[in-house]
C-alpha cells in the first residue's frame, strides 16, 4: 500500500514558521522604536524635607522628616540627603510640610523680637560687598497686598532669593505700568512678631508666645546702593509723575526657584540672575520686560 506524501502539510508548516517569524520581528520593532523614542529619565537626587508643620525650636526627629526626589536641576542649596544626617538638630525658624531642610534653615537663629536671621560666625549679615541690607514690609495696605499675600503664603525665609513687581504708577488716575521692578534680591533676615505681655487691671501679668507659624512683619533684603534708593522711593507712594496720576508701588513679592539664584562671585559681589520675562525657560537673555499697562492687558485678553 503506497504512503500518502505529507509534503503539502510541510509546506503549510513552513510558511506559517515564515509568518510568526515575521510578527515577531514587527513586534521587537515596535517595542525598540518605542523604548528609542521615549526620553530618557531624568536623574533625581533625595532631598531631606519636614513630613509635617515643625514648629521653630523644636528637635528635629524622624517622625517630622523624610525625603523626596528632586530633578538635579531644581534641587534647593545646601541640602541633605538622609534624615539621620539632621535628627537631633534644632530647627529655630517654623516651617510648613514639604520645605526642604537646609544648611540655611539650620544657620538661621532666633533673637529678640522674633527675628530669624541667616548668620555667620560673627553673628553679622551676611552682606555682599558693595550691597546694603534694607527692611522692607512684608505687606502693603490694599486688599490684595495682605502679609499672606505679598510673603507667597509664609513661604518666604531667610536665605531666599525674591523677584518683586510693582506698579510704575501713570500721569493719570487710571494709568498703570505692572512691572518686575528687582529681580534676585537675597532675603538675609526675617523679622516675626514678638511674645505679648498682657496684665490686666488688678491682675497678674500674662505672655502670650507668638504663633507657631506667624506672619512676618518686614524682611531684610540685601540689595545695591542704587536699588536702595529706588526701593525706598517706590515703598513711600509718593513719587507720582504728575499731579493727580497714580503713584509708583511695590505690589508683591516673587519667590523663584533656588536653580534660579544668584550667586556672589571671587571678589565678594553678589552677582544676580537675571530671567528675561519672555521666550523659552531654559534661556537666560539680557533682562527685556516690557510694563504691563491697561491698555496691554486688555489685549493680551481680547479673542481672536
Amino acid at each position: 500500500m503506497a504512503i500518502p506524501s505529507n509534503k503539502p502539510q510541510n509546506r503549510i508548516l513552513l510558511v506559517g514558521g515564515i509568518i510568526f517569524a515575521l510578527l515577531a520581528g514587527v513586534v521587537v520593532f515596535i517595542a525598540v522604536s518605542k523604548s528609542s523614542s521615549t526620553p530618557p529619565a531624568q536623574p533625581e537626587t533625595p532631598v531631606v524635607v519636614a513630613e509635617t508643620a515643625i514648629t521653630a525650636g523644636s528637635q528635629l526627629s524622624a517622625a517630622n522628616l523624610t525625603t523626596r526626589e528632586y530633578l538635579n536641576i531644581d534641587l534647593p542649596t545646601n541640602y541633605y540627603t538622609t534624615t539621620t544626617q539632621v535628627v537631633g538638630k534644632t530647627l529655630p525658624v517654623p516651617v510648613s510640610a514639604g520645605t526642604p531642610i537646609t544648611e540655611q534653615l539650620l544657620q538661621a537663629t532666633t533673637g529678640s523680637g522674633g527675628t530669624s536671621t541667616l548668620t555667620t560666625p560673627t553673628s553679622q549679615l551676611p552682606i555682599a560687598k558693595n550691597d546694603v541690607a534694607l527692611a522692607i514690609p512684608a505687606h502693603g495696605a490694599t486688599p490684595d497686598t495682605t502679609v499672606d499675600q505679598m510673603t507667597v503664603g509664609y513661604y518666604i525665609l531667610a536665605g531666599d532669593q525674591i523677584d518683586i513687581i510693582g506698579d510704575l504708577g501713570g500721569s493719570t488716575s487710571t494709568s498703570h505700568q505692572l512691572q518686575y521692578v528687582f529681580q534676585d534680591i537675597p532675603v538675609v533676615a526675617v523679622g516675626y512678631p514678638a511674645a505679648t505681655t498682657t496684665t490686666p487691671s488688678g491682675g497678674t501679668a500674662t505672655t502670650t508666645a507668638a504663633p507657631a507659624l506667624s506672619a512676618p512683619n518686614y524682611f531684610v533684603v540685601e540689595m545695591t546702593r542704587a536699588q536702595a534708593e529706588e526701593m525706598t522711593a517706590l515703598l513711600t507712594g509718593d513719587y507720582t509723575a504728575v499731579a493727580g496720576g497714580n503713584p509708583a508701588l511695590v505690589l508683591k513679592y516673587v519667590l523663584r526657584p533656588t536653580s534660579e539664584y544668584g550667586t556672589t562671585n571671587s571678589t565678594g559681589d553678589f552677582v544676580p540672575k537675571i530671567e528675561n520675562i519672555s521666550g523659552p525657560d531654559t534661556t537666560i537673555p539680557p533682562a527685556t520686560d516690557q510694563p504691563v499697562t491697561p491698555q496691554s492687558l486688555s489685549g493680551a485678553f481680547t479673542n481672536s
